[in-house]
């Protein structure tokens, strides 16, 4: 019983260390606020940042946490983007696919589904217009996130452009069908989309995924190999770094993903209107 109220203790610690690491707000330069969101298996929780001068006016940036949650380098991303001066809606990687197991993959229909649901209820809880374009950003399984809403062509639709942070080989919680592999969609042996894969699918989408040079998953050679040569709407940034979280390189990281979200910027504001 001791053991057990111990262990109990320790969830509930690492509850509140979970939502202490959350961005706190700032005066004079945003407000941080916390609310929950209707996800198809439970509530989640989203982050809001609300600049006090929006610097980056007719988008959201939406952000996806790894599996550090609200710690690490997916808080130090975020409370970038937050002095940067943009509108931006966070989610937690670890709460979001909590309760699901990793045996039993999502389809890609229900799960762009869901997710485009939760995206129309941050626009609403930020008073943005449903047609408000998004800009995605995601850290390590965060990124697979974004590499999911970039690929598929019912989110795609309102995307403005994408930047995905220590990119995976694979998505863990998706299912393809044989339709979608007919289409060009591949897996690996053990049936997991593969993601560098689907982003050669990606139309006029902006797309940067920036990559360590010693990332334990997939180095930023790799990257490179799996990517191929830069096109005008697929960009790899290579960070000289030690490690996946880009412990040893985070201010390079900052201004790779400056650089990333300023193109995405320009490359939209300068596409011909139909």
């Amino acid at each position: 019983m001791r053991t057990l109220f111990a262990v109990v203790g320790l969830i509930a610690l690492a509850g509140c260390a979970s939502l202490g690491a959350r961005l706190s707000s700032k005066p004079g330069a945003y407000t941080v606020t916390v609310q929950p969101v209707h996800a198809p298996h439970r509530d989640i929780h989203a982050t809001y940042v609300h600049p006090d001068q929006d610097r980056h006016p007719g988008y959201l940036v939406l952000f996806v946490t790894g599996d550090d949650g609200w710690f690490g380098t997916s808080r130090a991303v975020f409370a970038h983007l937050a002095d940067e001066g943009y509108t931006l809606a966070g989610f937690s990687a670890p709460e979001a696919i909590d309760g699901v197991a990793e045996s039993v993959r999502v389809g890609t229909a229900r799960a762009a589904e869901g997710l485009k649901d939760v995206y129309a209820q941050a626009k609403r809880h930020l008073g943005l217009p449903d047609s408000t374009p998004i800009v995605m950003v995601g850290f390590s399984r965060g990124a697979s996130a974004v590499a999911f809403t970039a690929v598929h062509p019912e989110l795609r639709d309102g995307l403005k452009g994408a930047v995905a942070i220590a990119l995976t080989r694979e998505a863990d919680y998706l299912h393809a069908t044989e339709s979608e592999r007919k289409q060009g969609i591949q897996v690996d042996s053990e049936d997991r989309i593969q993601l560098y894969g689907a982003l050669k699918l990606l139309g006029a989408t902006p797309f940067a995924v920036i990559q360590s040079t010693n990332d334990s998953y997939v180095p930023a050679a790799e990257s490179r190999q799996l990517l191929g040569a830069d096109t005008a709407t697929l960009r790899l940034y290579s960070v000289e770094s030690e490690d996946h979280g880009f412990s040893d390189a985070r201010d390079k990281l900052m201004q790779d993903l400056d650089d990333a979200l300023h193109w995405i910027e320009e490359e939209k504001a300068s596409a011909p209107t139909t």
